[in-house]
């Protein structure tokens, strides 16, 4: 059972439960290919492919890969676009280059891609004959195959690990989520869900207005006292830094505000009541402490110390262990 505080906060929390964003103003938090973001509509990406002077010149009888021609770091290739159904959003990017009959030029030039990606994505590692670029993000597989003819082709394989709608990230979470269960929630659900499209799957929040990178922008949700409007906040790393919430008919204003460490993990969060005169009323100051985290580096473990004030009472402070699990789409 909650202490009477506990209950107090728990009450707190379900009120402000609804989350919003500002619009972000360029993708930090999406694999790319030749500077396109990798994810979202094909459409979308299909014109910023075009712009990059690359030509379409097929597809598959089943309509999800689209063929295009074009200069991938200068030199000429043919790249294939893996289309996600029924949503038709970019699910992957596979690059062929070649073909090559000698060593030496196939050598030299898995040599000069190789350093053209280093210089994008970081060291790469060598696992079972192939060159792999990992990141929170997603990953590339640089490969060589032989074809028909004897010759051999240099391939690369852009495979996207996060979904286009960013949902998951207001929780401070990473990767493609399908489910959290959090014991002792306290600023959360006990139980998130995300659909394989990354938005999460809570009919509270509605009306829901997402910008072009998949970052929600605003909501309503509604309450006992009429309709609330949610909007939310980032900052230039796409991180959820506040999230407002509304409620013109109950003349109350939530207003949460988030800070970081250097893992970008939700360090403190700030909540705070203000009545129609812009007097706080009520005040929630949650700071984090992970002690334990999975293998794509979401917390598992924490201890929560929380400190609660209200108008006209002392405030109080309590901590809290909380411990969660989490499902991944991939899994």
């Amino acid at each position: 059972m909650y202490p009477t505080m506990g209950k107090k906060l728990l009450i707190l929390c379900l009120l402000l439960l609804g989350i919003t964003s500002a619009q972000a103003q360029k993708d930090t938090r999406c694999m790319d290919f030749m500077g396109i973001p990798l994810e979202g509509p094909v459409d979308s990406f299909i014109v910023a492919l075009k712009g990059k002077g690359f030509t379409e010149w097929g597809n598959s009888d089943d309509g999800e890969d689209l063929y295009f021609r074009g200069d991938y770091y200068g030199i000429r290739a043919k790249v294939m676009v893996n289309i996600q159904l029924p949503n038709r959003f970019v699910q992957s990017v596979y690059v062929t280059v070649g073909p090559y009959r000698t060593k030496a030029l196939l050598s030299r030039n898995h040599s000069y891609f190789l350093n053209k990606l280093e210089t994008e994505y970081g060291k790469y590692v060598t696992r079972g004959g192939a060159e792999y670029f990992f990141s929170d993000y997603g990953d590339i597989k640089v490969s060589e195959t032989e074809n028909d003819g004897g010759a051999t082709d240099l391939n690369f394989f852009y495979m996207p690990s996060t979904p286009y709608y960013k949902d998951a990230l207001l929780f401070g979470l990473k990767g493609h989520v399908q489910e959290v269960v959090t014991e002792n929630a306290v600023s959360e659900n006990p139980l998130e869900r995300f659909a394989r499209n990354g938005k999460m799957e809570n009919p509270d929040i509605t009306e829901r207005q997402y910008d072009v990178y998949g970052y929600l922008r605003q909501g309503k949700m509604l309450e006992r006292q009429g309709m609330s409007i949610i909007d939310y906040e980032y900052d230039k790393q796409n991180r959820l830094v506040k999230r407002t919430l509304t409620n013109k008919a109950a003349n109350i204003t939530y207003v949460h505000e988030y800070t970081y460490n250097e893992n970008d993990e939700i360090l403190n969060l700030s909540q705070k009541v203000y009545d129609e005169h812009n007097e706080c009323l009520m005040s929630v100051n949650m700071r984090n402490n992970y002690e334990e985290h999975d293998e794509t580096g979401n917390w598992t473990r924490n201890a929560l110390n929380i400190v609660y004030w209200e108008k006209d009472a002392q405030s109080q402070s309590t901590n809290v262990v909380q411990t969660r699990k989490i499902r991944y789409w991939d899994e």
